[in-house]
């Protein structure tokens, strides 16, 4: 099943459009937690560095395009933790060795710039993507035709 087969059964779910994929996984499904930040991946390392066992990073970094709030090493330490994927309303680096990462990864586009680590933004809160809102605890399901976030676990058959 992909996301257009699950947007036909659960049509009225939002969808989220317009992110890169640089992964090499398929239908990823997970429970949210969510990081609101500028600049600063700080909170983006802080919660990948503890266990993300069927969970999806939803990171609002406002679509700034002044640095990456994520590169291969933060990518490699999601892995570790069992992170099914992350997704970045901002940019990431060392695209050649995302790819080879078993995660999903999704972001708006790339720069070669790291981001300041000065300990800003938040933790699980609420965010707002393309007028979509997320809640930490909603569902996510991803693959590259876009993004459903529904605030609950939906049937269906992966």
């Amino acid at each position: 099943m992909n996301t257009p087969d699950i947007s036909d059964l659960y049509y009225s779910l939002p969808v989220i459009v317009d992110f890169n994929a640089y992964a090499k996984k398929n239908l990823i499904i997970g429970k949210i937690q969510t990081v609101k930040c500028l600049n600063d991946n700080s909170k983006v390392r802080e919660v990948l560095s503890k266990d993300g066992t069927d969970s999806i990073l939803i990171v609002d970094g406002h679509a700034s395009k002044e640095v990456a709030l994520m590169g291969d090493k933060v990518a490699v330490l999601a892995k570790e933790n069992k992170w099914e994927a992350i997704i970045i309303n901002g940019y990431v680096r060392d695209v050649e060795h995302l790819h080879n990462i078993d995660l999903g990864i999704y972001a708006l586009g790339t720069s070669p710039k790291k981001s300041k680590k000065e300990n800003m933004g938040e933790i699980s809160v609420d965010i707002k993507l393309q007028g979509v809102d997320i809640k930490p605890g909603y569902w996510a399901y991803i693959d590259q035709n876009g993004i459903i976030i529904s605030p609950e676990k939906l049937k269906i058959n992966s």
